[in-house]
């Protein structure tokens, strides 16, 4: 990770004007800096680790993994049986070697993606074996830089609407609302509701 995402007044006043709950929080909280990847290799592999773990338990493995391979690059990530023995998940092994592979033979790149609309990144990623909506929706925010991503896949998003607005946070239909409600800053909105969370 050697970036942040990148916003300012345009897309926090215009959040606030949507969201007056939202907007309150942004002003008490003010910029908050978010780390994300230079490499989209090296974010996906991140991404896929991260899958239902605590951010502490991820850096934890990926640190353990830089350490075992060096640089975070296809060429050293194409056996998944080394990736076990590191200490990941059979399935995020086989998912990450399964990615270097595509990489490898170009049939999987950061031009490619890049051209692609977000519901189409999302459905090139998601027909990858390992790879659910989540993981293509946080390489969107975290390796694309798309501007409107809002994953109501995330338990920490959710969760933030939860306690902004008082909505179930099982209760998707009321929160696809919001979808609309922050587009085309999405992302921006995500940034905060991570932080209500907490």
């Amino acid at each position: 990770m050697s970036n942040i995402l990148t916003y300012g007044e345009k897309e926090t006043a215009y959040l606030s004007s949507r969201d007056n709950k939202l907007g309150e929080f942004i002003s008490k909280k003010g910029f908050v800096e978010r780390l994300a990847f230079d490499d989209l290799f090296e974010g996906m592999c991140f991404n896929i680790i991260n899958q239902q773990l605590s951010m502490k338990a991820a850096n934890s493995i990926y640190a353990k993994l830089q350490a075992a391979v060096g640089e975070i690059v296809p060429e050293n990530l194409t056996n998944a049986e080394r990736l076990i023995e590191i200490g990941l998940s059979r399935s995020k092994s086989n998912c990450i070697a399964l990615c270097a592979e595509k990489f490898k033979k170009g049939e999987l790149s950061e031009k490619k993606l890049r051209t692609l609309s977000d519901k189409d990144v999302v459905k090139t990623l998601c027909d990858i074996r390992g790879i659910g909506e989540w993981t293509a929706e946080m390489t969107l925010i975290f390796c694309l830089y798309r501007p409107d991503v809002l994953s109501l896949s995330d338990f920490g998003i959710r969760r933030g609407l939860s306690i902004l607005h008082d909505i179930d946070i099982n209760d998707f239909a009321s929160m696809r609302k919001f979808k609309e409600l922050y587009s085309p800053y999405g992302t921006t909105a995500s940034i905060y509701l991570w932080e209500v969370k907490e």
